[in-house]
């Protein structure tokens, strides 16, 4: 059994519950540790069946003692946690950034357990410095993001500002549209310009292959790559 205790944060949403889909029947796979608001909402046949492999506890992201709960033990943080579409938000262009702002709590309890390990699911709206776009780019990741979906462009953006983190070895993986597929779908990661080879498309099940491939073998400590399926 792998030595790997990887805290899933946002498990009951389709990128995390894949994720799950992905690593729990691994043979030589992590352990997973849970932090969910209903355990309800987990798909219960595959959690049942890897019950040996899998801790839970609920609560929510601003509750110190249940994430000091949840992070005994954990040797990685993966976030899959997002910001939904809102027409509320829309009309108004209210922009609170509630789960970024849990961060630098759940940032805390990480170096109280010596977790240094976080990767952190943002979006293109999280630009880099230096990116050069082409106009497509521009338009897709810049303008279209920011006018549609004010309030989950802001919130994508202060994840990937807050879990860049350099007391971390963070990796912040940057994503453009989410769909299904088959999870061998090839997988870009780089930085945005003339040469960036990905789609603005990436299916949840290639995403969460990426995602555990970086955990193990680290290619993109410290850095802030695109992804996109091409």
């Amino acid at each position: 059994m792998s030595a790997e205790t990887i805290l899933v944060l946002g498990a009951t949403g389709a990128s995390g519950v894949a994720f799950l889909k992905h690593v729990l029947p691994l043979s030589n796979g992590p352990n997973v540790s849970l932090l969910v608001r209903n355990r309800s909402k987990l798909p219960q046949e595959l959690v049942t069946e890897y019950a040996s492999k899998v801790r839970i506890v609920e609560g929510g992201l601003t509750d110190e003692s249940k994430l000091d709960e949840v992070m005994d033990g954990v040797t990685s943080v993966v976030s899959f946690l997002g910001a939904y579409m809102s027409f509320y938000y829309l009309l108004t262009r209210y922009k609170p950034t509630p789960i970024a702002d849990s961060f630098p709590l759940i940032k805390r309890v990480m170096k109280k357990h010596g977790v240094e390990r976080l990767l952190a699911l943002s979006t293109p709206a999280h630009s880099l410095p230096g990116e050069e776009y082409t106009w497509i780019q521009y338009i897709t990741t810049m303008i279209f993001p920011p006018v549609v979906v004010p309030q989950g462009s802001a919130e994508m953006d202060a994840i990937g500002a807050i879990c860049a983190d350099e007391n971390f070895e963070y990796t912040i993986f940057r994503v453009p549209h989410l769909s299904t597929g088959t999870g061998e779908e090839r997988v870009y990661a780089g930085f945005y310009g003339p040469d960036f080879k990905g789609s603005q498309q990436l299916t949840r099940e290639s995403l969460v292959r990426w995602v555990y491939t970086e955990i193990v073998q680290g290619d993109w400590v410290r850095k802030q790559p695109a992804l996109g399926n091409y």
